[in-house]
C-alpha cells in the first residue's frame, strides 16, 4: 500500500498551486514551508482528522473571533549552535525570546476559549514550551541586536558606570585645555574627537611639537595632526580597561544565556516546529473560507458524491458549478461532450477535491457532498509527447498508461482524459473499451472523457458504466460548462466549425463523408438531448407553479390566523368591556358591605350574613359576547298598541303594549319584561322571531324568579332601607328596566329625603321624581334609569 499519492498526479492536478496559495495564509518562513510540504494521506481516520483540526481552527478564528499570533524567525541555526554549545549572539538570544513569547502567546489565546469541541487544537498546546522565566530575562537584558540593558547583570552596571565617570573626567581635561588661552591658539578645531577608541584633539600641523603627547592620526591633507596630551594618556588607558571589562561581562552573560537556551533546545525545538504546525492548520482553514469549502463526509467505501462543486484555481466569478458521483451504483463515468466544453475540468474537479479533502483542506462544494479516501490517484490528462525520449503523444500516453495497469488497486482513483486518443481512431476506440473494462474488473474507480461512439455506445450497453455529458447551447453550440448526469453528448464538430466560420461546403462534404451509422447515432444523440431540454424545461415550470402554491398557500394561511387573532381581540375586548361596567356595581357593593359590617357591630349577624348573601348575586353575573346588530324589515306608519318595534338601544325587539303621546314614550315588552322607551328609539317591523335576546344575561336565580317594577321601603331603618334600594336597583338593570317605582311612604318625610339623596349620587339613575296623581303622590318616588 502506497504512502503517499504519487507526484506525477499531484503535478498534473496542481496541487502545488493550491499549497502555495495556503502558505501565503502563514507567518513565517518554517510554517509556509510546513504547508508546501503537505501531502494527501491515505488513511480514513487520519484524514478525519485533519479535517476536523480545520474545522476547529475555523470555530476559533470565525466563532469565537480569536486569531492567534504566530509570527517568528528562523530559528534552525540558532537551535543547531545551541545544541553545540557555542555562544549566541544578542540577536539570536533575542530571536529564542521571540520564539518563547510566540509560544506562550499562541497557547493563552487558544487555551482560554470555553468550548469542549476544538480539544484536538488543545492537546497541540501541550508541545509549545512555555518558560516566563527565560522570556522575561532575555527581553530586560538584551535591548537590540548588538545591545545588551545595563540590568544584565550588578557587575555590568557597576562598569557601566566607571566608564561614564572616566569618560566626564577626559572630557573635563580637555575641555580645560581647548579653554586655555594659550593651547586653543594651537588646535585647528575647538572639539574633541576620537581615534583608535581614544581621546584626542585636533591640532595644527606646524605647532605639533608645542604640544606633548601621542600621535594618532592625520587628515588627508596633512593640515591637522590629531594628538592625545600626555595629560589624559592615563585616563584612556583607564577607560580601555574599563571597556575590556564591559566586554568581557557582556561575553560571560551572552555565555550564560546560551546555555539556559541549550539546556532547553530540545523544548525549543519541539515548540518552534508545533508553533509552525498550528499556524498551517489555520492557514487551511483561512483559505477554506476564503474559496467557500465545506467540511465534507469521507468514506473509505470509494464513494464520489460532488454537489455544487467548484475548481479552486479557476475565478470565482467565471466558474461553473459541477455535480459528479461515482463509487455507488457504477465505478466508470464516461464524460462526453464537444472540445473545449469542460470535460478536462471536470476530471481534474474530482482529482483535486479529493486531494484536498484527505490534506485536511475544505474543498469548494456543498457541505452534503461526499468523498472517498484512495489509497492512490492515477492521472493520464493532457499532451504529455517527450521529445527527450523520442516518445510521440500516443506513446508518452501509452507509457503512462502501462505504469497505471502494473500498479493500480481497487482502492484507486483514476482520471483518464482522451482515452484511446492520439492514434487510429478505430484502434483506439478498441484499445479504450478494452483499458475500460481492464479497470472495471479490477474494481477502481475510473472517469474518463471521450469523443468516440463506440465508447457512447459501449457505455449505453454496458452495467456498471454511466455516462455524463458536458451540456452546450443548442442554437450557438456554444459550452455553457455544465455537467449532466446521464447524459451523452455529442461532439458537434461539424457544427462549431461552421460557428467558427469554416466555408459551408466544406463542411457539407465533411458531414456527407460520414456513415449512416454515425449519423443516425448523432440524431439519436440530438434527439435524446432536446427531449432533455423540453423535460427540463417543463420540470422548472412545475417547480415554479408548486412554490408559487406553496407561497399562496402560506399567505392565505397567514391571513386566516391574522384574522381570527383579530376576532379574538375583538371578543375580548367586548367581554372586557361587559365585564368593566358591572365592575363598578361590584364595587359600590363591597362599600356597602364595610357599612353593613360597621351596623352588625351594634346589631345581628343577620344583616351581615343577607348582605355577603347579596354580593355573591352580583358576582354571578355573566358576561356574554355582543351580539351582532340584528336584521329586520321595517314598516312605514305609526307606531299603535300590539306592533312589533325594533329597538336600537337594546339592538332586540318587542311588543308595544302601551303609547304615551306626550312624552313621547311607549311601554314595550320584551320577553318577559316590559320598558319604556321613546318613540324615536323605535320602528315598526314585520313580525319576526320574538325570542328574548339581551347582552347582559344572568345567573339562574336572577333569570328564574319574576321582576317587581317597584319596591317598598314602608316601616323600615333608614340604612336598611338604602341598602335594599341599592340591591334592588342592581337587580333593575341586570333586567334592563327603564324606570321603577320606590314606595317610602309619606310619614314625617325623613325616608323620603333618604332616599332622593341616595338618589343624587348613584351613577346608574339617570332622573328622579314624586309620583302624580295617581301614582302616590308624595308616598312614592318615580326613577328613570340610565
Amino acid at each position: 500500500m502506497a504512502k503517499f499519492i504519487n507526484r506525477k498526479s499531484l503535478k498534473i492536478l496542481e496541487y502545488d498551486k493550491i499549497l502555495a496559495q495556503i502558505a501565503n495564509h502563514t507567518s513565517s518562513v518554517i510554517a509556509k514551508n510546513t504547508v508546501l510540504s503537505i501531502k494527501p494521506c491515505v488513511n480514513l481516520s487520519e484524514a478525519q482528522y485533519l479535517s476536523e483540526l480545520t474545522e476547529q481552527a475555523n470555530e476559533i478564528l470565525f466563532d469565537h473571533l480569536v486569531a492567534p499570533t504566530f509570527a517568528m524567525d528562523e530559528m534552525e541555526d540558532i537551535l543547531d549552535n545551541a545544541s553545540k554549545f557555542m555562544t549566541l549572539s544578542c540577536a539570536e538570544i533575542l530571536r529564542v525570546g521571540r520564539l518563547l513569547r510566540t509560544s506562550r502567546l499562541v497557547h493563552n489565546s487558544i487555551y482560554k476559549i470555553n468550548s469542549q469541541s476544538i480539544e484536538d487544537i488543545k492537546a497541540l498546546l501541550n508541545n509549545l514550551y512555555i518558560d516566563n522565566e527565560l522570556e522575561n530575562s532575555i527581553y530586560e537584558s538584551i535591548l537590540g541586536d548588538n545591545e545588551v540593558s545595563d540590568n544584565a547583570s550588578p557587575a555590568l552596571k557597576s562598569i557601566r558606570q566607571s566608564i561614564k565617570v572616566c569618560n566626564d573626567k577626559i572630557r573635563q581635561k580637555l575641555n580645560s585645555y581647548m579653554t586655555s588661552s594659550d593651547f586653543s591658539a594651537y588646535l585647528q578645531e575647538n572639539l574633541v574627537t576620537m581615534r583608535n577608541n581614544r581621546y584626542v584633539v585636533p591640532v595644527k600641523s606646524e605647532y605639533v611639537r608645542q604640544v606633548k603627547g601621542l600621535v594618532h592620526d592625520q587628515s588627508a591633507t596633512g593640515a591637522t595632526v590629531y594628538i592625545e596630551p600626555m595629560a589624559i594618556v592615563e585616563m584612556n588607558n583607564e577607560l580601555r580597561g574599563l571597556c575590556a571589562e564591559e566586554n568581557n561581562e557582556i561575553g560571560r552573560i551572552l555565555q550564560y544565556f546560551s546555555q539556559k537556551i541549550t539546556y532547553a533546545c530540545e523544548n525549543l525545538k519541539s515548540s518552534y516546529e508545533s508553533v509552525a504546525y498550528i499556524d498551517s492548520i489555520f492557514a487551511k482553514a483561512r483559505y477554506s473560507q476564503e474559496i467557500k469549502g465545506n467540511k465534507v463526509e469521507l468514506n473509505d467505501n470509494g464513494v464520489v458524491d460532488i454537489i455544487e462543486g467548484r475548481h479552486p484555481l479557476i475565478d470565482k466569478q467565471k466558474v461553473v458549478p459541477v455535480s459528479i458521483s461515482l463509487g455507488k451504483d457504477y465505478n466508470t463515468l464516461l464524460i462526453t461532450g464537444p472540445n473545449t466544453g469542460g470535460k478536462t475540468v471536470s476530471l481534474k474537479l474530482v482529482g483535486i477535491l479529493s486531494l484536498m479533502a484527505l490534506s485536511g483542506i475544505f474543498p469548494p462544494c456543498s457541505a452534503d457532498s461526499k468523498l472517498a479516501v484512495f489509497e492512490n490517484v492515477f492521472c493520464d490528462i493532457g499532451d504529455e509527447q517527450n521529445i527527450e525520449q523520442s516518445l510521440s503523444t500516443f506513446s508518452s500516453h501509452m507509457t503512462n498508461l502501462i505504469y497505471i495497469c502494473n500498479h493500480v488497486t481497487s482502492n484507486c482513483l483514476l482520471l483518464l482524459d482522451e482515452l484511446g486518443g492520439g492514434t487510429d481512431p478505430i484502434e483506439g476506440s478498441a484499445l479504450a473499451i478494452s483499458l475500460i473494462e481492464f479497470f472495471k474488473n479490477k474494481g477502481c474507480k475510473t472517469i474518463t472523457s471521450t469523443h468516440y461512439s463506440e465508447l457512447k455506445e459501449y457505455s449505453l450497453v454496458t452495467d456498471g458504466i454511466a455516462s455524463a455529458g458536458m451540456d452546450f447551447d443548442p442554437m450557438t453550440f456554444a459550452p455553457t460548462y455544465k455537467l449532466i448526469m446521464g447524459h451523452s453528448s455529442s461532439s458537434n464538430a461539424l457544427e462549431i466549425a461552421t460557428a467558427l466560420g469554416l466555408k459551408k461546403h466544406i463542411v457539407e462534404n465533411a458531414r456527407g463523408r460520414l456513415s449512416k451509422e454515425k449519423v443516425a447515432f448523432d440524431n439519436v444523440i440530438k434527439g435524446a438531448e432536446r427531449s432533455r431540454r423540453l423535460a427540463q424545461e417543463y420540470e422548472e415550470k412545475a417547480k415554479e407553479n408548486f412554490l408559487l402554491s406553496e407561497k399562496l398557500a402560506l399567505e392565505a394561511k397567514n391571513s386566516l390566523e391574522e384574522l381570527n387573532a383579530q376576532k379574538q381581540k375583538l371578543e375580548e375586548k367586548m367581554k372586557k368591556g361587559a365585564k368593566d361596567l358591572l365592575s363598578d356595581y361590584l364595587d359600590k357593593a363591597d362599600e356597602l358591605l364595610e357599612e353593613i359590617k360597621e351596623m352588625v357591630k351594634q346589631g345581628d349577624e343577620q344583616a351581615l350574613f343577607e348582605a355577603r348573601r347579596l354580593r355573591k348575586r352580583l358576582g354571578d353575573i355573566k358576561v356574554e359576547e355582543q351580539k351582532p346588530k340584528r336584521e329586520f324589515t321595517p314598516i312605514d306608519g305609526d307606531i299603535e298598541v300590539g306592533d312589533i318595534v325594533f329597538i336600537a338601544s337594546l339592538n332586540n325587539q318587542g311588543e308595544v303594549v302601551g303609547i304615551n303621546q306626550k312624552k313621547k314614550d311607549c311601554q314595550v315588552k320584551v320577553g318577559i319584561l316590559t320598558t319604556t322607551i321613546k318613540l324615536s328609539d323605535c320602528q315598526k317591523i314585520v313580525v319576526e322571531d320574538k325570542k328574548d335576546k339581551v347582552k347582559v344575561t344572568v345567573s339562574k336565580e336572577f333569570s328564574n324568579k319574576a321582576f317587581s317594577y317597584e319596591i317598598n321601603l314602608i316601616g323600615q331603618r333608614v340604612d336598611e332601607a338604602l341598602f335594599n334600594l341599592d340591591n334592588y336597583l342592581s337587580e333593575a338593570i341586570m333586567h334592563n328596566c327603564s324606570e321603577i317605582r320606590v314606595v317610602h311612604g309619606k310619614g314625617t318625610g325623613i325616608l323620603r329625603k333618604a332616599v332622593q339623596d341616595f338618589l343624587k349620587t348613584s351613577p346608574i339613575v339617570d332622573s328622579y321624581r314624586l309620583g302624580k296623581y295617581g301614582e302616590g303622590e308624595s308616598g312614592v318616588t318615580i326613577v328613570t334609569l340610565k
